[in-house]
């Protein structure tokens, strides 16, 4: 390791990492004794192919940067990106709280695009191989999972069991109901065995080769069935309703009334 004297602008950010958060007042702390005393540690990067990337020390960085610093004291170690992905998780999550998400994305990238395992992982970063393997598969869940996750509304235990559900829809349709329901981690597993029962079931049940028969309605009045969608209806109070059927009732037998009369005019004409 080498301490060197850098323009903050000619070091990269990488677009993948973690970093930690503070609350309002703490980083309003932050800010003010940067500005007083300057960076008491000196911000960590990699040297990658001729190019400083960050490591850790994001915050004071872009400080330096705000303030217009000339220079600032960096910590140069050699390595490659998997040396700046894997010393900014250990680095970042000793230090303290950071989102999830961000550590979830790491773990991917280390897996996916570096071809490291659970265990390699583990070993680089100090995390337990366990807890990089529930990274791993809280990396299926949808961004709007992963937020109430970093949002602290759900629990890496809640998380993993998510990850059973495996269509995005029906993810965030089993989290809404955790949100509602508030519950604990195995409670919630068990809801999600359920729900991958009542879903394997639905998935296996005979599909009726005819659709089924529309449902009709039969006219109070005619007796005639109709659509439920053709049936007219109108919101009225009981005395109107008891007045509605009298009428119609009435009209009724009068066309009755008037349809025999006729009839027995023809048969005594023939």
């Amino acid at each position: 390791m080498k301490l060197r004297k850098v323009n903050p602008n000619k070091i990269k950010i990488p677009e993948i990492r973690v970093t930690a958060r503070f609350d309002d007042d703490t980083w309003e702390q932050f800010q003010k004794s940067l500005k007083e005393i300057g960076a008491v540690a000196p911000i960590i990067c990699c040297q990658v192919d001729e190019k400083l990337v960050l490591v850790d020390g994001l915050h004071r960085l872009v400080e330096a940067q705000r303030n217009g610093a000339a220079t600032i004291d960096v910590a140069v170690i050699d390595g490659d990106m998997v040396d700046v992905l894997t010393k900014n998780l250990f680095l970042d999550h000793m230090r303290g709280k950071t989102p999830v998400s961000e550590m979830v994305n790491v773990i991917e990238a280390l897996w996916k695009e570096y071809q490291l395992d659970s265990e390699k992982i583990a070993e680089k970063t100090g995390l337990t191989r366990d807890y990089v393997e529930k990274l791993q598969l809280i990396s299926q869940l949808t961004p709007m999972c992963r937020q109430e996750l970093d949002d602290g509304l759900i629990a890496v235990g809640h998380a993993v069991a998510l990850t059973k559900i495996k269509d995005p829809i029906q993810q965030e349709v089993v989290l809404n109901q955790l949100l509602t329901y508030r519950w604990k981690v195995k409670e919630f597993e068990k809801y999600v065995n359920d729900v991958l029962v009542l879903t394997a079931q639905q998935a296996a049940a005979p599909v009726s080769a005819t659709p089924p028969k529309p449902a009709t309605v039969k006219c109070h009045f005619c007796k005639i069935e109709y659509e439920p969608s053709e049936i007219a209806g109108v919101l009225i109070c009981p005395p109107c309703a008891g007045t509605l059927f009298s009428i119609i009732g009435a009209a009724r037998a009068e066309i009755e009334k008037d349809k025999n009369t006729k009839t027995a005019g023809q048969n005594s004409i023939s």
